[in-house]
């Protein structure tokens, strides 16, 4: 059984009165980046291959040794979203992969 969202809640200033009820973004949002090959971040929780090629990622430490050939993108395949959390990447064909090749996604980050 889902939970029920109601779409007003009572006026704090005023228990006669309803205001909407709508999220508190202060406490949470959603991010993007785009890290550079190679380099350690925080485990996100999608990647987006933003430019064809095949990819490989680490998901515990940098080393070349640790990183898993995980996708291939077809140049007219447009982006494609992974739900993985490696902590880097990188392009194992062409050239070596440039800054926006890759978006991290983090959901609900402060």
């Amino acid at each position: 059984m889902s939970k029920s969202i109601s779409m007003y809640k009572v006026d704090p200033n005023n228990s006669e009165k309803q205001i909407p009820n709508s999220p508190d973004f202060t406490k949470q949002f959603n991010k993007a980046t785009t890290p550079a090959k190679t380099t350690i971040t925080e485990a996100p929780n999608q990647v987006i291959l933003n430019t064809a090629g095949t990819y490989a990622f680490a998901y515990q430490s940098g080393s070349i040794s640790t990183y898993i050939t995980g996708s291939v993108v077809a140049s007219n395949a447009g982006p494609v979203v992974l739900d993985i959390q490696p902590v880097a990447w990188r392009r194992t064909t062409g050239t070596d992969g440039d800054v926006g090749d890759v978006t991290f996604v983090y959901k609900g980050v402060k």
